[in-house]
């Protein structure tokens, strides 16, 4: 699968790449809502967005109001990562169509679950299977990974 993240934390993006590669999926890091917007217009491969509510001063709401008017991208799933919403907000999001609201820190696995389910949704499982590579994961891949969850984790909970 290919993930569109729009969000300029890094570590966001390390730990969703990590979690990325066990299905053989890719997580592209985007950082300013125009290059989004012609990032999404330009490649019709995208399998799912996950985006901060903000981007620099820009409100990430634009990319989702770019694609209801779009051909062709308006069932890719969205989904809004962010430290903390007001109920307004999760409401507004919610009327916007996203695809699930997850807060940080955030279990990576479920940005993963929710864009597969959504996609089962509207694509089908087959197109799901199709889009997901089967790899073997070692045990000490998988231990450094989780390791790496932790970490990332404690580092979100220490900053507060």
């Amino acid at each position: 699968m290919k993930i569109l993240l729009l969000d300029e934390d890094r570590a966001t993006y390390q730990v969703l790449s990590e979690v990325a590669q066990l299905s053989g999926s890719e997580i592209i890091q985007i950082t300013d809502i125009e290059k989004a917007k012609d990032y999404v217009k330009n490649n019709n491969d995208i399998d799912g967005i996950v985006a901060e509510q903000k981007i620099g001063e820009k409100p990430t709401w634009e990319i989702i109001q770019y694609m209801k008017n779009e051909e062709g991208v308006r069932e890719i799933p969205f989904i809004i990562l962010t430290e903390s919403l007001t109920k307004d907000e999760k409401d507004f999001y919610q009327y916007m169509g996203v695809t699930a609201i997850l807060e940080k820190p955030f279990n990576p696995l479920e940005v993963f679950t929710a864009i597969v389910e959504h996609l089962k949704k509207t694509k089908g499982e087959e197109y799901v299977k199709s889009k997901l590579e089967e790899e073997q994961v070692d045990k000490n891949a998988l231990k450094k990974l989780i390791e790496k969850i932790v970490s990332f984790l404690k580092s979100i909970f220490s900053k507060k």
